[in-house]
């Protein structure tokens, strides 16, 4: 039996040595780049990533709060919100009923006023007018009648007064000569300045006991003297009201020159208010001066007082 022929292949090294080269230059490598693999970053200890961690956690903390905080402001701005619209409503509606009613005023017809009637023609006054005594009065004079105990008597002196001396002078003694021990009285004597004569001295009201009315006859009589100047009645109103009498009787002749009359009669009504009655007498021709008895009438009629004339 013929034999068969073989081929044998025999494995050449050069293989072997490929494998064996390629094996050591990636070991190479890898002891190469082995260092830098550790420096790169992707190997992260284990204290980084727990203080990552609490980091990261401290900050989810803090942002919690500040959310707790914004939804509190949120709640807040909610509810100002709520109260602004109420508020809104409630001025709307008040801002419709003002409307409502100025409307309502507007419709409404306000009727002309009455005409003002033409003023009646003051009364011719009434020379030397009657008075009753018989009212069970304190005492009368002149025609004057009064309940009251303590009585203030204002003199005019203007120098018009000189003409009417001794009239004055006898009525002012028959008023002295009327008051009773349980009178209290005092004398106002003024002219141009003003200045004043007063008895008793001091200017208060004095008991009417007989030294007290023996030392004011003298001072009547001293009056004349002094006599000048003009007639400032309403300052001697004033000064006599201040003392505070139950009555007062003004004796002048002429109108007062410290005012306006309808002015001071207005103006001594208010600051008299009721409390004292104010009589008045007209001296010499009071017929002659119609502004005078007018002025002296309203003065008394204003004041729960009596006006009487005395010519002589």
């Amino acid at each position: 039996m013929r034999s068969r022929n073989r081929n044998i292949t025999v494995f050449s090294i050069s293989a072997l040595d490929l494998f064996a080269a390629a094996l050591g230059a990636f070991i190479l490598i890898v002891l190469v780049l082995f260092p830098y693999y550790r420096l790169g970053g992707t190997d992260t200890s284990m204290e980084e990533l727990e203080e990552m961690v609490e980091t990261r956690r401290l900050v989810a903390s803090s942002t919690q709060s500040e959310m707790a905080e914004i939804r509190a402001i949120q709640a807040e701005i909610r509810l100002l919100d709520a109260q602004y619209r109420t508020t809104a409503e409630n001025m709307s509606e008040t801002e419709a009923r003002i409307r409502e009613v100025q409307q309502q005023t507007a419709d409404i017809e306000i009727p002309d006023p009455p005409p003002v009637p033409e003023p009646v023609p003051e009364p011719e006054p009434i020379p030397n007018p009657p008075r009753s005594t018989g009212r069970g009065v304190e005492f009368s004079i002149l025609g004057i009648g009064t309940q009251k105990k303590d009585v203030m008597i204002v003199v005019d002196m203007s120098g018009s007064m000189q003409s009417h001396t001794r009239n004055v002078v006898s009525a002012l003694e028959e008023i002295l000569r009327q008051m009773k021990p349980d009178n209290r009285f005092a004398i106002l004597g003024y002219r141009g300045g003003p200045s004043y004569s007063v008895y008793p001295p001091g200017g208060s009201l004095a008991r009417a006991s007989r030294g007290e009315i023996d030392g004011a006859l003298s001072f009547v009589n001293r009056l004349p003297r002094q006599f000048g100047g003009g007639t400032p009645t309403q300052s001697a109103l004033i000064r006599a009201l201040n003392v505070q009498p139950g009555a007062i009787i003004l004796i002048s002749d002429g109108q007062p020159d410290d005012g306006n009359p309808g002015n001071i009669v207005r103006n001594i009504t208010r600051r008299n208010r009721g409390r004292a009655e104010i009589h008045t007498v007209a001296i010499g021709d009071y017929t002659s001066d119609p502004a005078l008895t007018l002025f002296l009438q309203e003065l008394a009629n204003n004041n729960r007082g009596d006006f009487v004339g005395r010519a002589r």
